[in-house]
């Protein structure tokens, strides 16, 4: 009796897709994935730098106000000044998490390790739930919040079904309305909100700078010391600007990113077909060098 030859590799694999749905390997997908959770991660510091941002805004400007100073009572002020933007941030915290659990989702499905970024999956998040309960305000209304519902909803639903599911581009197609609206969402509150903000602060901190120079001035050497506390205060002052400075330079990056995630995850509906041959897709490899600059940059303070 004959024995049939033992199948290809080749065979193997069509026989897979067809009999069990498995997807080949998509290195762009998981290379987009974990490049766009890792911009998630990197716009998560947003969320609370806008309230923080504000009350050391309000403490400057109370430290330069005439009349008694209590440095525990402005902060109690700063705080109580800037809770509404502090509330806030609860809210754009879920965004990051709906857009992050949808890359770790993506880059578990596309069956490969990313090149650039860890894309090992955390678990299912509870982002859609909270987002669901979720009342709209200035920042974020109804819309926004509903897509970033939607996609975190996609993203436990693929993360639920696992390897059982085959990503196809109908996959990628349906998410790219929400996944849209929730990218702009975050970077209005990352370009002009926090950078307004960080503005704002910037000014007064550097109005204070100025006089503390002023006041550092001294016209002979036996009036030195007795402008030695402004002197060695100037290098404090110094370092919150350019922690601002720097967080202003991630903010812009972050929009950068945020145009190439877009522009990256449309290359990925409309390239779909020939996905699985190939390692690189020039958008894809664009965002991936915009993300990884965010860190290069964030690393040099």
């Amino acid at each position: 009796m004959t024995t049939s030859p033992n199948p290809s590799p080749v065979a193997a694999c069509l026989a897979c897709l067809v009999l069990a749905g498995c997807a080949a390997p998509l290195q762009p997908v998981a290379d987009f994935g974990a490049a766009a959770r890792h911009l998630a991660e990197a716009y998560k510091p947003f969320t609370s730098g806008l309230g923080d941002s504000c009350e050391q805004r309000a403490r400057y400007k109370a430290i330069g106000n005439a009349g008694a100073f209590d440095d525990a009572a402005a902060q109690r002020e700063a705080a109580r000044e800037c809770r509404p933007l502090k509330e806030a941030a609860a809210t754009a915290a879920l965004f990051a998490k709906a857009l992050g659990d949808y890359a770790a989702a993506l880059a578990s499905l596309s069956g490969v390790k990313a090149n650039a970024f860890d894309s090992e999956l955390r678990g299912v998040s509870s982002a859609a739930a909270k987002l669901e309960n979720r009342a709209g305000d200035a920042l974020f209304d109804s819309a926004k919040l509903s897509a970033a519902s939607r996609l975190a909803r996609a993203a436990a639903q693929m993360t639920l079904e696992g390897r059982q599911r085959r990503l196809t581009r109908a996959t990628l197609q349906d998410n790219q309305e929400a996944l849209g609206v929730v990218v702009e969402a975050m970077k209005t509150y990352a370009g002009a909100i926090y950078a307004g903000q960080l503005r704002d602060t910037h000014d007064v901190m550097a109005g204070e700078l100025a006089r503390l120079v002023l006041a550092s001035t001294a016209a002979t050497q036996a009036e030195v010391e007795a402008r030695l506390p402004w002197r060695f205060a100037q290098a404090g002052m110094r370092a919150d600007l350019a922690a601002n400075e720097l967080e202003a330079r991630h903010v812009q990056a972050f929009a950068r990113s945020a145009d190439a995630l877009l522009a990256a995850h449309a290359a990925l509906v409309s390239d779909f077909d020939q996905l699985g041959d190939l390692q690189r897709l020039a958008q894809v490899a664009d965002f991936v060098t915009r993300v990884q600059e965010i860190g290069a940059d964030v690393g040099r303070l």
